[in-house]
């Protein structure tokens, strides 16, 4: 993958935990687990921000917001808590992942809009 296309990628992974409940399900087929497909995407998004920093796309004060939101999702409660969809809405965790990916899409110098996923595949698991 581009440069340009991993970049594209890291801003719409942004863009979908940047979104509210209701564009966050709406960006993703019925049969996925929203609030895990938030966290995963981003997680894979972030895998490409040191080749991107080195490459001059990701400024050192955006990987440092990019990396408040990794760490963040790392410390995503493991006991099921946020897992539920419906904690999308309401939950002070969900909340914070918004707020501090759309500090990151800032500090990148891109807006806050849906995301474009159009290039994702999901494929439905056994039963789903």
């Amino acid at each position: 993958m581009s440069n340009d296309g991993q970049y594209e990628m890291l801003v719409d992974s942004l863009r979908l935990a940047a979104a509210s409940a209701k564009e966050q399900v709406e960006a993703l087929p019925e049969f996925v687990s929203v609030t895990d497909e938030v966290g995963t995407t981003f997680g894979n998004a972030y895998l490409f921000v040191p080749q991107l920093v080195e490459v001059g796309r990701v400024s050192t004060r955006a990987a440092i917001a990019l990396k408040r939101l990794d760490d963040f999702f790392e410390a995503m409660p493991k006991d099921g808590s946020i897992a539920p969809d419906e904690t999308l809405r309401n939950h002070p965790f969900w909340a914070e992942a918004r707020r501090l990916a759309a500090e990151a899409l800032e500090a990148l110098g891109e807006e806050k809009r849906p995301p474009n996923l159009e290039g994702v595949a999901y494929v439905p698991g056994p039963g789903g």
